[in-house]
């Protein structure tokens, strides 16, 4: 099997905004669904510029039969492909998990809001089956205040390399640490760390850096 593996921007050429799943859409499997009522509990920093609210919202085994999307600030729906394309080779029939987090910027001191929330990833550790992704590192616009993070670990079904036994999902794995950056600043604001496999992606650690306070920890 082939994964998809994607961390941080779900696909890099996008032009990311603030996007919510279009459950009827996507097709997400009633265990999907119900895996999205129970979303990690809302994480709170302060930074000198700004107080960033973070949440996350799983879906755990899912399948889907198409990629689409819709943009909150102009409710315009689209699809993508693996590569990041609007609206043209869109990816379909994915099986795996889907995460999305979630970030609101609220300034301070009447410091402006940042303008674009840029992320670097690493894989730290990885199942010896899979080659590793190379570090890499996106730009997510920050828009009203807001910008998303998507991220997704799977195979399409329809693909002959990645069938797999009906009743034993691959165990496949990684490890990843996500280094979060307020606009150009050379050092990151919070590092996260996640792991990934078919079964559900899952929040292991959060890391506030040196400027970075928690809010009611």
């Amino acid at each position: 099997m082939a994964p998809l593996s994607y961390a941080g921007p779900f696909f890099p050429k996008s032009n990311r905004r603030s996007f919510l799943w279009i459950l009827a859409a996507l097709g997400l499997t009633a265990r999907s669904a119900k895996a999205e009522k129970h979303s990690e509990p809302v994480y709170r920093f302060l930074t000198p510029e700004c107080e960033v609210r973070m949440s996350v919202q799983y879906f755990a085994n899912s399948m889907v039969k198409d990629f689409r999307f819709r943009d909150r600030l102009t409710n315009r729906a689209f699809c993508l492909s693996a590569n990041g394309e609007e609206n043209h080779d869109c990816l379909s029939r994915f099986s795996g998990s889907i995460a999305i987090a979630f970030y609101h910027f609220r300034s301070r001191f009447q410091s402006p809001v940042p303008v674009n929330l840029r992320e670097r990833v690493t894989t730290i550790d990885h199942d010896c089956r899979m080659d590793p992704r190379p570090p890499f590192e996106r730009v997510l616009a920050v828009e009203k205040e807001v910008a998303s993070d998507i991220q997704a670990f799977g195979y399409k079904q329809d693909d002959p390399e990645g069938a797999v036994t009906s009743g034993t999902p691959f165990a496949l794995w990684c490890l990843l640490r996500q280094d979060l950056f307020l606009n150009d600043q050379p050092a990151p604001f919070l590092i996260v760390h996640w792991k990934h496999s078919v079964d559900s992606i899952s929040l292991v650690d959060l890391i506030p850096g040196d400027r970075t306070e928690w809010i009611n920890k």
